[in-house]
């Protein structure tokens, strides 16, 4: 093994375990790696992985600044490595690299907007030239029509001419047309994302490297990192010592920051494309971790279900992010521990994932989706997620696969060294995982839905409207305003109108609603209000509490269709 090799190797070896005698190794490995060039790709890579990992979880503050030195010049090693070299480290992520992908529309716009010089349409890898020409002729004045139109000269010559002199990439001249379309923003993404634009980025600014945001006292793992010996439902039930609403100018660099560890990995968010930034909610539980809530513009929210996305800031430094969304005490729940901090403390920051979710929303229930235990998700079948929720505390309710568990753990105990095939991790992954904390139900398996209510939605307006979508939202409006005594409902903010348009289709369901008490009458109006309020979490936790529509509602899912 040649001299970089070994070093790296030792440094990843070294980099979770936690002792004065590994302290030293460490301190040792970084200052030899500090002088020694790396040509070889993948071992570049490794080392940036290794370095990422003792950024956020470092044994002291020699070892850390170490870490920060190494990875502030790291954009010089790769700009080093050979054009051959430096291709296979595109889509990494790695500061000096490039990437590209098919971003949507709002983050595309940010991209173009933060780093023009650095962002453009990867043409070469663009396939949709069928698509780019009806869009255009779509957005374009019709005296313009000819010019993309079977005869003329075509789109990419268009879009120099669109140009016009100016000094434009062919990136903005698409965006300056998307925008000034002035189409419902539905559309406006809809339209921008059918188009699967490869939208190539130079990572001179923004990157995995450079992700960590100022942290002026980390938390340095003396004792090593907390994988076990802990209870992990009594830490999610635990009293947190506050949450609270972040400073607009905090709340706005944390949806950046977010906004970028994603870009970089090739990922979005649909929280962190319409972020709302006086719904950002922070917790500090200890060991380094900073948690936010971050909710949607009300104009983007979930129909029924309140959802606020999580980022998780270890020492400053990215590790996790993912949503919770939920309905009448039941949280369904992403999760995903970025890649190169598995190795730490990956049950813990769950744990305190949760903690945030239950003292902010209340969830007695946690709902695990298949595709988080690995159906149509390789990552996560490969990793063996079902097994990791499973030592949580998370039990499937299928009963061909909890038969099915129980035989694989029966293997486990017998030999430990047994790891399940993929078939059978796929047949593990086919039906969710629970957590159930007090007061949650026995049976969540048979919760409501969201996608209940929302099918009967469906069936009323073809049912009673012939499928008149506008007739059935002008009649539901005025018979609940009427019903619940909201009246002046027309003169509330842009926001809680909306959402009061939004939420009369699924009141109007019930048959009984003007025959309800004027005290449960009153409580419904104020559910469908908060909807459209500044923040989600009083909305999420006023319709939990709201018994009789939770009763009306479950009747009407469970009655003749």
């Amino acid at each position: 093994m040649n001299q970089p090799r070994a070093l790296v190797e030792a440094l990843a070896a070294a980099a979770s375990r936690f002792s004065p005698d590994e302290r030293k190794e460490k301190l040792r490995l970084l200052d030899e790696l500090a002088e020694c060039p790396i040509p070889q790709p993948d071992l570049l890579l490794r080392f940036h992985e290794t370095l990422c990992f003792l950024q956020a979880y470092p044994d002291d503050r020699a070892v850390l600044a170490r870490v920060d030195r190494a990875l502030e010049g790291f954009q010089a090693r790769v700009e080093g490595l050979g054009v051959a070299a430096r291709r296979e480290l595109h889509d990494s992520g790695v500061a000096g690299t490039t990437l590209d992908y098919p971003f949507g529309f709002p983050m595309t716009r940010r991209l173009a907007s933060r780093f023009p010089q650095d962002v453009e349409v990867a043409w070469r890898k663009f396939e949709g030239a069928e698509q780019i020409d009806e869009a255009l002729s779509f957005l374009v004045a019709h005296a313009e029509d000819d010019a993309l139109s079977e005869g003329g000269f075509g789109w990419r010559k268009w879009l120099a001419v669109a140009k016009g002199g100016r000094r434009l990439s062919d990136l903005q001249v698409l965006m300056e047309l998307v925008e000034q379309a002035q189409l419902p923003e539905a559309t406006r993404d809809w339209l921008f994302e059918s188009l699967e634009l490869p939208i190539q980025w130079k990572l001179r600014g923004a990157s995995r490297t450079r992700a960590k945001l100022p942290w002026p006292r980390p938390f340095f793992h003396r004792d090593g990192v907390k994988r076990a010996g802990f209870s992990f439902v009594r830490e999610v039930t635990r009293q947190l010592p506050s949450i609270r609403r972040a400073p607009l100018a905090l709340a706005q660099t944390l949806i950046e920051s977010a906004r970028s560890a994603l870009a970089t990995r090739l990922r979005e968010l649909h929280a962190f494309s319409h972020p709302n930034p006086d719904d950002v909610l922070i917790a500090e539980p200890g060991r380094g971790l900073h948690i936010a809530l971050i909710g949607l513009l009300p104009k983007f929210r979930l129909p029924l279900e309140g959802y606020y996305a999580f980022y998780v800031l270890k020492n400053g430094v990215p590790v996790s992010y993912g949503g919770g969304w939920q309905l009448f005490g039941s949280l369904e729940l992403g999760l995903n521990i970025f890649e190169s901090f598995r190795q730490g403390e990956s049950a813990f920051i769950f744990s305190q994932v949760l903690r945030v979710y239950r003292q902010m929303l209340g969830m007695r229930t946690v709902v695990m989706d298949p595709y988080q235990l690995g159906r149509d998700n390789p990552e996560a079948l490969r990793s063996g997620a079902f097994y990791f929720y499973h030592r949580l505390g998370f039990r499937p309710r299928d009963r061909a696969v909890l038969r099915l568990s129980e035989r694989e753990l029966a293997k486990i105990a017998r030999n430990p060294s047994y790891r399940s095939p993929l078939p059978v991790l796929r047949r593990l992954a086919e039906a969710e995982m629970y957590l159930t904390l007090p007061g949650g139900s026995r049976e969540p398996e048979k919760r409501l839905r969201a996608s209940q209510v929302s099918a009967l939605v469906t069936q009323h307006i073809a049912r009673e409207f012939a499928g008149d979508r506008r007739a059935a939202v002008r009649q539901a409006t005025t018979r609940v305003a009427r019903a619940l005594g909201v009246r002046g409902w027309r003169t509330w903010p842009e926001d809680e109108r909306r959402a009061f348009e939004r939420l009369s289709l699924v009141a109007a369901l019930i048959p009984d609603l003007e025959r309800w008490p004027p005290d449960e009458r009153r409580a419904l109006a104020g559910v469908l209000r908060a909807k459209g309020g500044r923040s989600e979490g009083p909305y999420t936790r006023l319709l939990d509490a709201d018994a009789r529509l939770k009763r009306s509602l479950r009747a009407l899912v469970g009655g003749p269709r």
